[in-house]
This record gives C-alpha cells, sequence and structure tokens, in this order.
C-alpha cells in the first residue's frame, strides 16, 4: 500500500546531486598553500584526511514506536488502533545527532535534544539516567537550532579534528547557515558541504545507510513501547 508520494522523481534531482558532486570534488582538490602535502598519503582524500570529513544530521527520536495500523472489518465505523496508557506521549519527541567520521572512528558523541529548560531536579536526576557516551541538552522546541550548533562545534567537532583542514556534510538546514555557524566555520578551516534540497533521502550518508537501522533497533529495544 503506497502511503505518501513524491512530487519528483530521484531523476528530477540529478543536475542538484552533480552539481554538488562537483563542488565536493573540487574542494577537496590540493591547494598551493597546503603545506600538509597531503594527496598521495594513504588515509587521505586530495587535502583531507579521512579523520577530517564528516558527516552530521539530526532526525526525530519519538517517545515511542506504534505503527497505527491494525485489522478490522470494513464495515466497522469504530477503528481500534495501539496506544501507549501514557497520555499525550505518541506526540512527544526529541531529535538525535549523530556525526560520523570517514575513517570510521566515532569520536563525536550523539547528541539528544529534549524539550525543556534544562533546569531543576528533576532534570538533575533524569541526567543520571543517560549512558554518559551521550550529551543530552534541553530547549523549548526539542529541534536543533543555531545556539546548539555553535555549541557543538565548540564543544565536539573543533577539538575532535585536531586543528586540520576538514570537510563536513550537513543538510540545507536554516540551524546549519546562518552567519556565526559559517563564520566558525571558517576560521576553524572546516569547509562545509550543504546537501541539495530534497536530496537527503538519496545522498545524506547518515540518512541512507545509518538512520533506518538505528531506528528500527529503537523499535526493537522498545518492544512497541515506550523506551525513555
Amino acid at each position: 500500500m503506497i502511503t505518501n508520494t513524491a512530487s519528483k522523481l530521484p531523476a528530477d534531482f540529478s543536475l542538484a546531486i552533480l552539481n554538488w558532486m562537483i563542488f565536493n570534488r573540487r574542494n577537496c582538490q590540493l591547494r598551493p598553500d597546503n603545506a600538509l602535502g597531503l594527496g598521495d598519503i594513504p588515509g587521505t582524500i586530495g587535502r583531507y584526511r579521512l579523520a577530517n570529513i564528516c558527516n552530521m544530521d539530526q532526525t526525530l527520536l519519538p517517545f515511542e514506536y506504534l505503527e497505527g495500523q491494525t485489522y478490522s472489518k470494513v464495515e466497522e465505523k469504530t477503528i481500534w488502533a495501539q496506544s501507549s496508557s501514557t497520555s499525550g506521549w505518541d506526540k512527544r519527541q526529541g531529535t538525535i545527532q549523530l556525526t560520523v567520521f570517514a575513517d570510521g572512528v566515532p569520536r563525536v558523541k550523539p547528541l539528544v535534544f529534549f524539550r525543556g529548560k534544562g533546569i531543576g531536579p528533576t532534570i538533575v536526576t533524569e541526567r543520571r539516567l543517560h549512558d554518559n557516551r551521550v550529551i543530552v541538552k534541553f530547549n523549548t522546541t526539542a529541534y536543533a537550532n543555531s545556539s546548539n550548533m555553535l555549541e557543538w562545534l565548540d564543544e565536539q567537532l573543533v577539538p575532535a579534528l585536531g586543528n586540520q583542514p576538514s570537510f563536513l556534510v550537513m543538510d540545507l538546514f536554516a540551524a546549519h547557515k546562518t552567519e556565526e555557524v559559517l563564520d566558525t566555520l571558517r576560521a576553524n578551516d572546516i569547509t562545509v558541504s550543504m546537501i541539495p534540497g530534497g536530496c537527503t533521502g538519496l545522498v545524506q550518508p547518515i540518512d541512507v545507510s545509518i538512520n533506518r537501522p538505528f531506528k528500527d533497533i529503537l523499535k526493537v529495544k522498545g518492544g512497541g513501547e515506550t523506551y525513555l
């Protein structure tokens, strides 16, 4: 059964993707002022070490996974669907931000945003429940924003890149391209590659290869019930 239809076919995005790939190739070339002499060294692509090529993406993190499907007779006027006993949790969510590097080494911790101010005794108690390999943040919408991006750059990504020329692939999302964010990227010699609009599901590495199996694991671990 078809549940969603696309307004454009993948072939319609071919020119945008081609231009994006040309941008990536051009910006990976060695530059005259590149004193590192990279390019012919194993573990490098042009002017970048594999450890300095990364992809970041955010995805919604529902508090529960309910499929919203059931079986019933055709003539039934009332259709019952599975729902959590906790009212409203099917409408609550967070955001998880993942970062991967071209050499496969996890240098940046997963970042999870929840809705709230992040203060008070309840929050202090909750923080102790999270694995120390995950960073938990709070804001009023539970979505990533420009302030979160700047914190992430300063606290995690920039230290992980070791003051080397770097290449960061991200979605064309408003919080990723504010003046403050772009200035911080330039100041740290990080070339940002924005994936063309509508092409995330086709060429975004995390979205294509990681997010779906990641969510499948969450469904299995949660057993269809709340997991946070």
